[in-house]
């Protein structure tokens, strides 16, 4: 049993660092949209795109561009923050009671 309880301790903790690396990405993506807003480079273009992974799916069934103001980065980062309390505290709870 042990190893199964392995297998999800080590699934939630690689879902967690992915839901922390989707969290950072919308919030520097959406800083950056701030400060230069129509300059393009790389590391903008990856971070964008890694963003609008998460962005895109809820643009398109929620319309939340309020004015000027785009509110999917805060409904997308309380959704990541849903999964990681929810989500990835049940695999870790369950990965350590079963291997108690």
């Amino acid at each position: 049993m042990f190893v199964i309880a392995n297998l999800l301790i080590a699934l939630a903790s690689i879902l967690r660092i992915a839901i922390v690396f989707f969290e950072f990405c919308i919030i520097v993506s959406a800083l950056l949209s701030f400060i230069m807003p129509f300059q393009y480079n790389r590391l903008r273009g990856f971070i964008d795109s890694v963003a609008n992974i998460i962005l895109n799916p809820i643009r398109r069934f929620i319309p939340t561009v309020i004015g000027n103001i785009d509110l999917s980065p805060m409904i997308a980062f309380l959704i990541l923050m849903f999964l990681d309390r929810f989500l990835v505290q049940s695999l870790l709870e369950l990965g350590y009671r079963i291997g108690v």
